[in-house]
This record gives C-alpha cells, sequence and structure tokens, in this order.
C-alpha cells in the first residue's frame, strides 16, 4: 500500500507491505466548516459585536509557529466593520518564541499586513520596561504581563484550541501565559513539563495546565473577550468560540479532543508521526508529533518524526542545554532546572523505551545533540524494521502535531 506523506513541499510517498497492519489517523474533515454568518452570530450572541465597534482595541494574535487562521478572522472582522483593522491596534503573543520575520508577518496578517502594520507590535518576554507586575504565582515568584493588554481598555483574543503536549492544549489562557508574560514566569511553567503527567489532551493532574489556571486567576476575565478557533485536519474551521477567555475555551476543548483524540485498544510497533507546516519549520516543534504519538508505541517500538526542520534548530536553549546533559540521570550535568530542560527530559526517558527517529534535512549531529536518531531514508527504515516483524503494526499520523494516540487504558 502506498501513503503519500507531507514531507518539504513535493511530500514522499512510502510503500507499506500488505503484511503489515496499518491504521491511519489525523485526517479528521468536519462536513460543515463554520462559516462568516456562524462567527458574527457567536459574536454577537456574547456581546462581542459592542465591544467592538467602538474605541480602539487591542487584538492579541498567535505568532506563526500556530496554525491560527487570523487572516480569516481579520477578514470577517472587516466584513463586519471596515472600521475595525484601521482602529484597532495588533499584540502578537510570542511567548519565548524569537521576534517574528517579515515572512511570519507576511503569513499571520496576510493582506492586511500593509493596512495594519504601524500598529503590529509583538511581545519580547525579556524587556521588563514593557511589562507590568501582575501579582505572584504559587511558588511566591513575581508574575509580568505585557503594558499593553493590562493597560488596555478593550482586549480581543485570537486562539486556537488544539492538542498541546504537556499544556494539555493550546489556546484559552496561554494566548496570556505563556504568550504575553516575562521568561522567568514561562521558565517556572515549562520546568513542570519535566513530569511526565503533563500529557497532551489532559488538565486535571497536569501540572503545566494547573500553574497556567493560577496563572489566569491574577488578571480580570471580564477585561478579556476572545475568539477561540477549532481547526480540523484541512484547516477548515471545526467550531468557533467567543466571550470570555475560560468560558470559550471551555467550550473549545471538548470540540477538539474530539476531533484530535483517537483511543486505540492495541498499540503499535511503529508509529509514523508527520507534521503538517507551520509546525514542521524546526526542530524545537518536531518534539510535538513525538509526544502525541509515543504512548500508542509498544515498548521496543519505534517513534518516526517526520519534518523537514527547514528552519534549523529553532529554539536555542534546549539545543545548547543538550550539551552538558546527563543521559544517565536525565539531568543537566550540574543539577540545574533550566528553561528548556523539559525538552530533553522527555525525548530522552522515551529513548529508553522505544527508539525516537528523525526525518529531516537537518545534519545528523543536530538531530543526536537533542537524542533523535535520524534516519536518512524513510523507506529503507521502515522496511528493514519490518523485517523481523512480519506481522507487525503499523500507525501513520498526519497531523502529528495535533492528533492524539491514547491507550484505552492511558489516564
Amino acid at each position: 500500500m502506498e501513503i503519500r506523506l507531507a514531507y518539504r513541499k513535493a511530500g514522499t510517498v512510502l510503500d507499506v507491505p500488505d503484511s503489515i497492519e496499518t491504521d491511519r489517523f489525523g485526517l479528521t474533515q468536519v462536513e460543515e466548516p463554520v462559516t462568516y454568518s456562524r462567527f458574527i452570530e457567536s459574536l454577537s450572541e456574547a456581546g462581542g459585536d459592542k465591544k467592538l465597534t467602538s474605541g480602539n482595541p487591542l487584538i492579541v494574535v498567535n505568532d506563526a509557529y500556530r496554525s491560527t487562521p487570523t487572516e480569516l478572522l481579520l477578514t470577517w472582522l472587516d466584513d463586519f466593520d471596515h472600521t475595525i483593522l484601521d482602529r484597532a491596534r495588533f499584540l502578537i503573543a510570542t511567548g519565548a518564541h524569537a521576534a517574528p520575520s517579515p515572512e511570519q508577518l507576511a503569513q499571520v496578517f496576510g493582506p492586511h499586513l500593509e493596512r495594519v502594520r504601524s500598529r503590529v507590535s509583538w511581545h519580547d518576554c525579556r524587556d521588563a520596561k514593557n511589562m507590568i507586575r501582575v501579582g505572584t504565582d504559587r511558588f511566591g515568584c513575581d508574575v509580568w504581563l505585557n503594558r499593553q493588554v493590562v493597560e488596555a481598555q478593550s482586549v480581543f483574543i485570537v486562539g486556537s484550541v488544539e492538542p498541546h503536549y504537556f499544556a494539555g492544549f493550546t489556546g484559552g489562557r496561554k494566548s496570556l501565559f505563556p504568550g504575553l508574560t516575562d521568561l522567568a514566569t514561562i521558565e517556572r511553567n515549562h520546568n513542570l513539563a519535566n513530569s511526565l503527567e503533563a500529557q497532551p489532551l489532559r488538565l486535571s493532574g497536569n501540572p503545566v495546565a494547573e500553574h497556567l489556571d493560577q496563572l489566569l486567576s491574577l488578571v480580570d476575565l471580564d477585561r478579556f473577550f476572545t475568539a477561540q478557533i477549532v481547526m480540523d485536519a484541512e484547516r477548515n474551521i471545526a467550531g468557533i468560540f467567543c466571550g470570555r477567555l475560560d468560558r470559550a475555551f471551555g467550550e473549545a476543548i471538548a470540540t477538539a479532543a474530539g476531533l484530535y483524540g483517537h483511543r486505540v485498544s492495541d498499540r503499535y510497533d511503529m508509529a509514523i508521526a508527520v507534521l503538517n507546516p507551520p509546525l514542521d519549520g524546526n526542530l524545537y516543534q518536531a518534539q510535538k508529533a513525538l509526544e502525541n504519538c509515543q504512548a500508542a508505541v509498544v515498548d521496543g517500538g519505534a517513534a518516526v518524526v517526520v519534518s523537514a526542520c527547514e528552519e534549523g534548530i529553532g529554539s536555542k536553549f534546549f539545543f545548547e542545554l543538550a550539551k552538558q546533559w546527563d543521559r544517565k540521570a536525565n539531568r543537566a550535568a550540574d543539577g540545574v532546572v533550566r528553561f528548556g530542560s523539559h525538552k530533553l527530559s522527555r525525548v530522552n526517558a522515551m529513548g529508553k523505551r522505544i527508539e525516537v527517529r528523525l526525518l529531516s534535512d537537518l545534519p545528523d549531529e543536530h538531530a543526536r545533540q537533542v537524542f533523535y536518531e535520524p534516519i536518512g531514508e524513510l523507506q529503507r527504515y521502515v522496511t528493514g524494521f519490518f523485517n523481523n516483524r512480519k506481522d507487525g503494526r503499523l500507525a501513520v499520523v498526519h497531523d502529528a502535531g495535533h492528533t492524539v494516540l491514547q491507550t484505552i487504558n492511558a489516564s
């Protein structure tokens, strides 16, 4: 059986022997995508039409590393009221990511970029002068938030909700924390992901998600209005939920879990986890695919992440930290927990149970530095792996950045 996989622009084809039991995931598509009229209906029902038709709202949007259909939402807002895009300011919630490149700005705003460019800014988690302290978290540490979002009279957040490998779900509170907070707060939150209790689709009992909820309690949620969007695998809008940030997020996660969560009764010998754009851009993002699929692989099996990583390694923190990682103790050699340590500790732990492989355009030494074993040719690797597993089972996950495989007995 020939299976076409997304890889670079042209894609690649994998020929799977008929003797291998193969299941495919990640092709969920809604029959009736959300339309402009449904968006306006949801907006009006929640009172958003009144919030956006006057004043100069601050519109918070995701950066290019999220598949949020920001361009489409801006088009719909413009159709609703032709003055909104000329009145609004725009703040990109970059979290700890680098400032957006010109290409990424074009990806986020599309044809609206030139019209709004002079009113677009982005968060810098290291720029203390542009943040205001909003309280302390459960660790007793100060929490800071971007000055614009604290001082704005009207804030409209455009977010997308999908599985997240250690926060449970993207969207909702993540536009503020970590999207618009300080680096130290981001580090404290992300370091909680060293616990394997932090899992995709899981909120209760997830230390990362519970910390995010506590951070969200530091702000007045009545000041924030949002549109939380759920996309299907074909990037159609499967659901759009407008209203207060916490409530809209709660409604959206139910739809996202139904679309992207798959429970399987038997584990697979191999899972091929394919990342689609924009999540296939760099090595830092590639871990999402591994995390979403590895639980459904048998001990001694293999998880193969397919991600071109044409932008390189992405964040440098975890890559540099790997140079002094004690793989046996699974921690930094000096024992200090730093930003990015969760990336390394989780992959290293998984690599002790299964083979962790990567098909990418990266130099082999870059993949190995962060505990992925590179493969030069996918077909040769898969054929060789199943030579001694004639009755083996294979899972092919076409949208592994969002699709989550869980065994039935998983918590």
